[in-house]
């Protein structure tokens, strides 16, 4: 399964620009489906609102101009006397509320009284409880005027209204709203309809009662039906041009915010697995060159007064001579399953250059760090004892380093089966870098390691009363209960060796000691303490 997503990945990085720009244009045609259908629905909530909001502006209108009617005494059965029975209660109302500019009273078959000199070609309507119909050009009046009629007990009541007073209650705020009408859908025809300009700065009036066909020239429209007249409704519609307009508007939008952080992520992207894949090519090529090779950090034995092994460390020379440190390389080495056959190669490097080192001094060892990657490996251990025969090494003169922040899985008997025979043959281990991670008392009884080495950060802290350097005498006390054999690393002062030594820690590593050193430097440094010891 590893190997399988490796070649996915590896195939994935070759097509990658490719790969983005097809994800890139799917998600750019759905965002602008989706933009398009959200711009939609909101246009039409937006439409659907103002709908609502005039006919109910059209209600209030409707019912405040019946409030004075209800006043008349038209519930009594003889009202046929206009001049002094009714005239004088039809003459004040339009008084009290201007928006009403004429009265006229009637019955099913007659007019029976009026406010108006004129009445000519007014529609006396007794189907409907209240109805609306104009527009009327009356002579009197210099605008269209239209007629509400209500039934009140024998009679008809009926009121002109001028077509400015309903324009004024049916005029929308939303800038998007190209027309606006009263509907009757019981006569299918248009009461009263205003549009826009075509300079879009005002309102127009328009007499032309269409039917409902008037919807399909326009792109979108929302209905709300008036409660004050049954069978009469708002009609709200906007503008086809505006509509496309705005959704252009927000699609380029939408269109340029994709584009830009696709573009962002790419490069983002694009950097961090050229930089990976780049680096893994690198690794298999440097693998196969053996441009890994190892350098050798040694141990003094405060105790002998000698140099007690090394710690073999991981290096990388590129075709340029450049070195490169494992901290750049290491942990994509482990994610590609490379460090396996890298430490190999080292180990098997290593054994070559010190095999007449190991010979000559027989309690002198060789540090490698594993981690639970290698544990896991079905080869590793078998190849590494082929080499341990091939080149005639004691497991003795090894140790294997197990840095702590690595934890294994004490449930896993893996882990701890091999590290039982490792035991057994001789190979001593080690938990390295003890106290920067989450090992506890029982990890280390747990797993047979034999030594344990105190990470630098404790190390250079002594001396600096900082918290991490009263962990010291913690660490030390809790290894020798322990029978661990304890190694201090980062040692680079006398005063860290002088407080090392007074409390038992034998091993010391670091740069107060020697750096760490080619295969020849070594030989040079083991050479001068020989010389120094015969003299």
């Amino acid at each position: 399964m590893s190997k399988l997503f490796q070649q996915s990945s590896l195939i994935i990085y070759k097509r990658f620009t490719f790969l983005w720009v097809l994800i890139t244009l799917l998600v750019l045609l759905v965002a602008l489906y989706r933009n398009w259908q959200i711009s939609l629905e909101k246009s039409y909530q937006n439409i659907s609102e103002t709908a609502i909001k005039l006919s109910n502006n059209t209600d209030r209108l409707i019912e405040d101009l019946f409030q004075e009617i209800y006043t008349l005494p038209a519930y009594e059965k003889n009202f046929s006397d206009c001049q002094e029975g009714l005239a004088p209660y039809l003459e004040r109302i339009p008084l009290n509320d201007p928006k009403i500019a004429g009265l006229v009273v009637s019955d099913n078959t007659k007019l029976l009284c009026s406010t108006l000199s004129d009445t000519t070609g007014l529609v006396l309507s007794h189907a409907r409880p209240r109805s609306i119909s104009g527009p009327y050009n009356l002579s009197i009046f210099d605008q269209p005027v239209y007629f509400i009629q209500q039934k009140m007990g024998h009679y008809d009541i009926g009121i002109l209204v001028l077509s400015s007073t309903i324009k004024n209650v049916l005029y929308p705020l939303d800038d998007s709203v190209n027309a606006v009408a009263l509907y009757d859908n019981s006569e299918r025809k248009t009461i009263l309809r205003i549009e826009r300009n075509p300079e879009r700065s005002g309102w127009i009036f328009n007499n032309n009662q269409e039917d409902l066909s008037l919807q399909k020239d326009q792109s979108l429209f929302a209905v709300d039906k008036l409660y004050s007249i049954d069978g009469v409704k708002v009609m709200v519609f906007k503008d086809e041009n505006t509509t496309l307009r705005h959704l252009g508007y927000r699609e380029t939008l939408v269109s340029l915010t994709i584009l830009i952080i696709s573009c962002l992520l790419y490069f983002i992207t694009k950097n961090f697995i050229t930089k990976r894949y780049s680096l893994l090519g690198a690794m298999k090529s440097a693998l196969k060159n053996k441009e890994f090779y190892p350098t050798y950090q040694p141990l003094f034995d405060k105790e002998k007064k000698k140099y007690a092994g090394v710690e073999v460390l991981l290096r990388w020379q590129d075709k340029k001579n450049q070195i490169i440190m494992p901290d750049l390389f290491i942990e994509e080495a482990e994610a590609n399953g490379l460090i396996v056959p890298i430490t190999l190669q080292i180990i098997e490097i290593a054994f070559n250059q010190t095999k007449a080192l190991l010979n000559n001094y027989p309690d002198f060892h060789l540090a490698f760090n594993i981690s639970a990657l290698h544990f896991t490996d079905p080869t590793f251990f078998n190849k590494f004892n082929l080499l341990v025969e091939q080149y005639v090494i004691s497991p003795t003169q090894i140790i294997f380093e197990i840095t702590e922040r690595d934890l294994l899985d004490k449930n896993n008997g893996i882990f701890f089966d091999k590290m039982r025979e490792l035991r057994q043959a001789g190979f001593s281990l080690a938990v390295d870098d003890y106290g920067t991670g989450h090992a506890s008392i029982s990890y280390l009884h747990h797993f047979p390691f034999n030594y344990l080495k105190i990470d630098k950060l404790f190390i250079q802290a002594i001396g600096t009363k900082a918290i991490t350097e009263s962990l010291n005498d913690a660490i030390i006390n809790m290894a020798k209960r322990l029978n661990l054999i304890i190694i201090a690393e980062g040692v680079e002062t006398e005063e860290q060796v002088n407080y090392l030594s007074e409390n038992g820690v034998r091993f010391l590593q670091g740069w107060y000691f020697s750096r760490a050193l080619s295969i020849e430097k070594l030989f040079d440094l083991l050479q001068g303490e020989e010389n120094e010891s015969q003299l």
